[in-house]
């Protein structure tokens, strides 16, 4: 029996509810809550992989999710949709789930189509509906090929570990991360106690402070090995500075490129001390739909937040830059191609648009007293103001700079000041790049001046640092490692396994455990746990995502370079 209606299968109920509010009675809309089927384990180390028939990999349903399916079919038994569309997360996960609901329904072809959703509003939802698309088989074997890549490595490797040294598990990205914190304290460890000093004097003017900084006949910071150095340079010193010269240079702040997932972690990180968690749910929950008071449909706020790309559709900026032009003024918008990726990275995929507001009539303040959590409003108004921000004009400043001497050194002032403020407009940036909105030294005379303090300071700007996650992330995309899906896991299963913990400043510090396993993986896998190789791991997903390779070429010949060095380490 037919009930005429359509079916669209998501990933997620919240999304579900959001859409539904959208379409009405005339569709059912059922959430598959992530993936249905998983690699089994048998075979050869539990793998779930034939390697006597092409590699060809064995999925079963998740125990979990088997009341789910057989309610599904018990659905498509009693009823049958006018269409069904399988809309799925857009990126290659999302694909893979797709094939999966196709293949637990033994859906035909002709019996469902692809909808991608990259943001949920009634006109991206209409424009889906009328342009359904096929699945990309390329995405399903790229998915299935990560899949497989990391049950080899894992289902290999772990039980070597817990074996030889009696550690928890390793995996293809997870021990890469390990290794970089792993490196970073030994780096700092043979930085050890040394310690760098700078001469630092201060001239004051009312309540304003300017520095005075010793550089070299080459313009660099002079830098001293010890404190007895730089004393001495001090007890020579006479009182006054005098000026030698003074010269302009104009200069530009340019605001950051548009939200990748990467970088939407890093700004959350530094600017609202969110952690990379905190931050993957709650944009998840943004893009998926929210209630404000007295509104019937629920509002995606967001664009899809998992991305690698930081390209703007033109629909959107078109409408960006009518925002900045009422609010600012049409000098203030930067007209350029915004469709073009600023610098663009390695592998990235670009499949779909940069993290974005999804209305621009919906300011962070409209929110405000809507029964919003105060931690979403602050995530969205970062992500509201960075967009428009990156649609706008740079900062345009003058630095003053002023070249003074004593006794023969030279010391060097500057003071910022604004020419047009650009995207500072509306983001307090002025301290953060010490720029003046008027000049505090233009009715001074300097020409002879007396330094308020002369002092030491530490300098440490060439101290090795930890890793944030802020900074990881950064690290890891910079790399070519990883990809947004799974930037939020590496830092749980670390310090979950005890490889590390995090200390009050939010950095990683590598356990006993955690060195111990590292040193372990690099005397017996360092070709296969290091950035390179698993970057260039990347770039072969990449490359089955464009349909340039394929699962069994890769995963046959991963598995013959793996297996041999395997077995050699398991029989030591």
């Amino acid at each position: 029996m037919s009930d005429g209606k359509i079916l669209i299968f998501l990933e997620s109920n919240t999304k579900k509810l959001t859409i539904k509010s959208f379409l009405g009675a005339d569709y059912n809309i059922f959430a598959t809550g992530g993936h249905l089927m998983e690699l089994e384990n048998k075979g050869i180390y539990n793998l779930g992989v034939d390697f006597d028939n092409n590699f060809k990999p064995s999925y079963l349903v998740m125990s979990k999710k088997k009341a789910l399916v057989d309610f599904w079919i018990n659905y498509l038994e009693k009823n049958k949709p006018s269409q069904i569309f399988v809309a799925t997360d857009p990126d290659r996960e999302g694909e893979a789930i797709a094939k999966e609901v196709v293949e637990v329904l033994n859906l035909k072809e002709k019996d469902y189509k692809r909808l991608l959703f990259h943001e949920i509003t009634s006109s991206s939802i209409k424009k889906s509906l009328e342009n359904p698309l096929e699945i990309d088989d390329n995405l399903v074997q790229a998915q299935l090929s990560r899949q497989v890549l990391d049950k080899m490595i894992g289902f290999c490797l772990s039980p070597l570990l817990q074996k030889k040294i009696n550690a928890w598990s390793a995996g293809r990205v997870q021990s890469v991360v390990l290794k970089l914190i792993v490196d970073k304290e030994k780096e700092i460890e043979l930085y050890g106690d040394k310690k760098e000093f700078v001469i630092d004097c201060i001239y004051k003017v009312g309540k304003k402070s300017f520095g005075l900084n010793e550089r070299d006949f080459n313009g660099n910071l002079v830098i001293y090995e010890t404190q007895n150095e730089a004393q001495k340079v001090i007890d020579e010193l006479k009182k006054n500075f005098d000026l030698e010269e003074k010269f302009e240079e104009e200069k530009y702040v340019f605001p950051k490129s548009p939200l990748t997932t990467s970088l939407l972690l890093y700004e959350a990180k530094n600017k609202l001390g969110f952690s990379i968690y905190k931050t993957t749910e709650i944009a998840q929950k943004l893009y998926e739909g929210v209630s404000l008071k007295g509104k019937k449909k629920r509002l995606s706020l967001i664009t899809y937040p998992r991305t690698d790309s930081s390209r703007l559709s033109k629909t959107f900026t078109f409408k960006a830059y009518e925002y900045i032009k009422e609010k600012w003024g049409t000098e203030l918008c930067n007209f350029k191609d915004s469709s073009v990726l600023k610098g663009k990275k390695k592998n990235v995929q670009d499949a779909h648009e940069a993290i974005r507001p999804t209305y621009m009539n919906y300011t962070p303040d409209d929110l405000k007293g809507e029964g919003i959590e105060e931690d979403y409003i602050s995530l969205y108004e970062l992500i509201f103001n960075h967009t428009l921000a990156s649609l706008m004009q740079p900062a345009k400043y003058t630095s003053n700079i002023y070249n003074f001497s004593n006794n023969g050194r030279k010391f060097q002032m500057v003071e910022n000041i604004i020419i047009s403020p650009g995207f500072f407009v509306f983001l307090d940036y002025y301290k953060k790049f010490s720029i003046s909105k008027i000049s505090s030294l233009i009715n001074e005379d300097i020409n002879n001046i007396e330094a308020s303090k002369i002092g030491i300071n530490e300098y440490l700007g060439r101290r090795p640092r930890r890793y944030t996650e802020g900074i990881l992330i950064k690290t890891l995309e910079k790399l070519g490692i990883g990809r947004p899906s799974t930037y939020n896991v590496f830092s749980r299963i670390l310090l979950k396994r005890r490889y590390s913990t995090i200390s009050k400043r939010g950095e990683f510090i590598p356990t006993v455990l955690g060195f111990n396993v590292n040193e372990w993986l690099q005397n017996h896998f360092s070709y296969l746990i290091n950035e390179n190789y698993t970057a260039l791991l990347e770039e072969k997903l990449d490359k089955i995502s464009q349909g340039d390779d394929n699962y069994l070429s890769f995963i046959k010949g991963f598995w013959s370079d793996f297996f041999p060095r395997f077995k050699e380490v398991d029989c030591d």
